[in-house]
């Protein structure tokens, strides 16, 4: 799809796949609205760097109406942005699970109602294979995920036509992952038929297509992206 002339807005756009996102949607010719909270990500040419932080109620909505306010218009929405914190759900206090679920379920539902109205074309949500299995520490953040899971099917009928899609990653890996992590890494690709780990550069593949034309008429699904991870049997 030729995304010159279009418009698009990333959530998490300091991290790894968002600066990936930031990187490709600017090489098509988008024009790219990139919320950051913490990292580096300095504006460019077509590139606008709005700072919010999504853990304060009612920002998606605020964010929403300053990228359109700084691109004129809105074409797509990709709610990448999360809290990855590892909380023991034995320990974990109130404050840390509403913190997760603010930012991993509310952000996104605020970002996709006020883009139904800004005349948004699709919202692609970033969900993770954790959403059907998490690992130990990783269950309320599973939880997270799986409600946005929902989230964008009961969006996808109170807002269409706009579509709303999700995108449910596996294991992205980052240079040194494989030194940092040996032990999560092997049993990954133990694990996975692939018996490999996806790069960020992969994401964005995926995620042209998704937001492309010839995926018109799908709306209110989470496609699996995780090497074959979800086919196997218990």
């Amino acid at each position: 799809m030729n995304f010159a002339g279009k418009s698009i807005l990333i959530t998490g756009a300091s991290g790894l796949i968002g600066q990936a996102y930031v990187s490709r949607f600017l090489e098509l010719g988008a024009t790219v609205c990139a919320q950051v909270n913490t990292g580096e990500l300095s504006a460019r040419g077509n590139l606008h760097v709005i700072a919010a932080d999504l853990s304060v109620a009612k920002s998606g909505n605020s964010l929403v109406q300053e990228a359109v306010s700084r691109a004129g218009k809105l074409d797509f929405v990709i709610n990448n942005a999360a809290n990855q914190a590892v909380l023991d759900p034995t320990q974990a206090t109130r404050a840390e699970i509403e913190l997760m679920m603010r930012i991993n379920v509310d952000a996104p539902k605020e970002i996709i109602d006020e883009s139904a109205k800004s005349g948004v074309k699709v919202v692609l949500n970033i969900s993770s294979v954790e959403a059907l299995n998490p690992r130990a520490g990783h269950e309320i953040y599973g939880a997270s995920k799986a409600a946005l899971d929902v989230l964008t099917r009961s969006a996808s009928r109170a807002h269409a036509p706009m579509r709303v899609l999700g995108l449910r990653l596996g294991l992205i890996g980052r240079d040194g992952i494989d030194q940092a992590w040996p032990e999560g890494v092997a049993a990954w690709k133990a694990a996975t038929p692939l018996g490999r780990y996806a790069s960020a550069e992969e994401v964005v593949g995926v995620t042209e297509f998704l937001l492309s034309d010839a995926n018109a008429w799908a709306t209110g699904s989470t496609y699996d992206f995780d090497g074959g991870l979800g086919t196997q049997s218990w």
